[in-house]
């Protein structure tokens, strides 16, 4: 029988949760090159968490979980970690940070990534995770955040303004959802020396993804991705990696086929 005493009772506490998703995952998993999209993500993993080792080590060894099954990624981190020290809520900064992270290392290995930031109570451990931060969350992601962007939990969108840079990285779309700007934190961290190496990866990699697709939903999001890295390349006079999107996600030849084919048979018979 299971010791449910109140010494050995698990308990929930608060953390800041981040919940994400592969976009497009399933086809890679059934497909016959799943050995090798299995291979991708444990890079992708290993290679997040070598940039939060390189940022913080103390904070990876004591109190950042880091999980990842199948499509799915969870980062979570206590909300009381910094509480005693001169910087308040520094836990919301580093969870907007690993999740850009993440979110652009993907890209370098050819993924979309979606998710959302939420905080509230949760149990987690190595084998176990459970709580509202982990629900709240997962409906962010699946139902609110749409394209390849982290957003954030409107409730608690006033814990993650406590920096420049916190406030430079969030941005609010027209439906009033906030969401990270990953480029802002990832092009803050990585040495100098690499900056263009890596804005023309991550240029050729979205540039591939974009021409490969012939698939209008996905386009759309691609494009959408696009736009969010070009508005960091010209803010930041990167005007070299600007990539040019005029003609997608839907290229002409291909609006002029639907416009003469099923679109047009449908206007004849109204």
């Amino acid at each position: 029988m299971p010791n449910n005493t109140l010494e050995n009772r698990i308990k929930l506490t608060p953390y800041y949760f981040a919940y994400m998703d592969i976009l497009g995952a399933k086809k890679y998993i059934e497909s016959e090159e799943s050995e090798n999209y299995l291979n991708k993500i444990q890079q992708l993993y290993a290679e997040t968490i070598g940039m939060i080792k390189a940022n913080d080590k103390i904070l990876y060894h004591t109190d950042v979980k880091f999980k990842i099954f199948s499509d799915n990624i969870v980062i979570a981190i206590p909300k009381e970690i910094y509480m005693e020290t001169s910087i308040n809520e520094v836990s919301s900064y580093y969870i907007m940070m690993f999740a850009s992270f993440f979110q652009i290392l993907a890209i370098k290995h050819s993924f979309l990534v979606r998710g959302s930031i939420a905080v509230d109570d949760l149990y987690i451990d190595n084998d176990f995770v459970y709580g509202k931060a982990l629900t709240k969350s997962y409906k962010l992601e699946s139902e609110i955040a749409i394209y390849p962007r982290i957003i954030i939990n409107p409730s608690d969108i006033h814990l993650f303004t406590k920096s420049d840079t916190q406030r430079d990285a969030i941005k609010k779309d027209n439906a009033n959802i906030y969401y990270v700007n990953p480029f802002e934190f990832y092009f803050k961290y990585i040495n100098q020396n690499i900056v263009d190496r890596e804005l023309n990866s991550i240029k050729t990699n979205l540039q591939d993804m974009l021409h490969k697709t012939s698939n209008n939903k996905v386009n759309q999001k691609i494009c959408w991705f696009i736009n969010l890295f070009n508005d960091f390349c010209i803010k930041n006079e990167y005007n070299n990696y600007v990539i040019n999107i005029d003609d997608y996600p839907y290229p002409y030849t291909k609006m002029e086929h639907t416009y003469r084919g099923y679109a047009r048979g449908v206007l004849n018979e109204i």
